[in-house]
């Protein structure tokens, strides 16, 4: 009997039972950081705040969320661990904090700060310590870390308009991903897990009435996109989006005319569309996790392991 249970123990650990989406919602009256299943189950308020709780991503190892509060009088970057517990402030900045983004390998955040006069990507230490700006533009914001770490995706204001840029972790050699469209504004979704593609939307005059969700194709060893495709969504209006964790459906929140927002998954294989939510009030901003597709910080693989020998033998 042991490799059956041997089987099932491992299935348990990296199956999206283990799955996480971190999300924004203003069922509350307010906006609210919350978590569910991959699924759309068991979702569950962490924060609890007069002020705006907003911005969740999970830290790699999937035991902490970054998040952005206004509970101190402006936009700070705050932590909280995966069940909502010890909050703490990591900017304490008079200026505004916004758009986290841990680091794969959980030792640094990348953010966005107008601290310098305008707003610019910065990245600091996962305990808010040793702050570093990377670019000095008039407009830089949202930045997504690519999987290997070396690179970081964002939004700009250049020379075409609002446009998706990447550039190298310590800010040199800055290259183009969005194609310019006159009168449409860019804004990056970030990197899929395989590093390969960066997906973005592109709303006309900034729109979420008149978006499309693209998927650009690289060869970033020539710093180019090889091609540039539009995701085939149903005819909604579009806001927040991202990869879901598996690399094959994208996460993205949706609304029928008139009416409040629900996260949906797509599956890119088959357009297949899955409603997450469905609540009264609007969700938006979804940001997954998968234990069994995320790289752990240092110590955690040994303990699954450990658990995985238990139910071997103390079954």
């Amino acid at each position: 009997m042991r490799f059956p249970i041997l089987v099932i123990s491992f299935w348990l650990i990296t199956s999206t039972v283990y799955s996480k989406i971190v999300f924004k919602s203003s069922r509350d009256e307010n906006s609210e950081i919350y978590v569910m299943n991959s699924g759309g189950g068991v979702q569950t308020r962490l924060t609890h705040n007069e002020a705006g709780d907003f911005s969740s991503a999970w830290s790699p190892d999937g035991r902490e969320i970054v998040f952005v509060s206004v509970r101190d009088g402006n936009e700070e970057i705050y932590v909280m661990d995966a069940d909502g517990s010890n909050q703490r402030n990591l900017t304490r900045h008079p200026a505004v904090d916004g758009v986290p983004d841990w680091s794969p390998d959980g030792q640094q955040i990348a953010f966005s700060s107008d601290r310098d006069g305008k707003l610019n990507i910065y990245v600091m230490d996962a305990d808010g310590s040793n702050v570093k700006q990377l670019t000095d533009l008039k407009f830089a914001s949202k930045p997504k870390w690519s999987p290997d770490g070396g690179q970081i995706t964002f939004e700009a204001i250049i020379d075409q308009g609002r446009q998706v840029y990447v550039v190298n972790a310590d800010g040199t050699r800055r290259w183009q991903v969005s194609e310019p469209v006159p009168g449409t504004w860019m804004f990056t979704a970030g990197w899929s897990p395989d590093g390969t593609q960066i997906m973005y939307k592109a709303s006309v005059g900034g729109l979420v009435t008149d978006s499309t969700v693209i998927i650009a194709t690289l060869a970033p060893a020539r710093r180019e996109v090889v091609k540039h495709e539009p995701v085939p969504l149903p005819k909604m209006d579009s806001t927040t989006v991202a990869w879901g964790a598996d690399g094959k459906s994208i996460l993205i929140a949706l609304r029928k005319e008139g009416e409040k927002w629900d996260i949906y998954r797509f599956r890119l294989s088959d357009g297949q569309l899955t409603q997450l939510t469905d609540h009264p009030a609007s969700d938006t901003s979804p940001n997954e996790w998968n234990s069994g597709l995320s790289v752990p910080r240092q110590g955690l693989a040994p303990k699954r392991w450990g658990e995985i020998k238990f139910n071997l033998y103390h079954f």
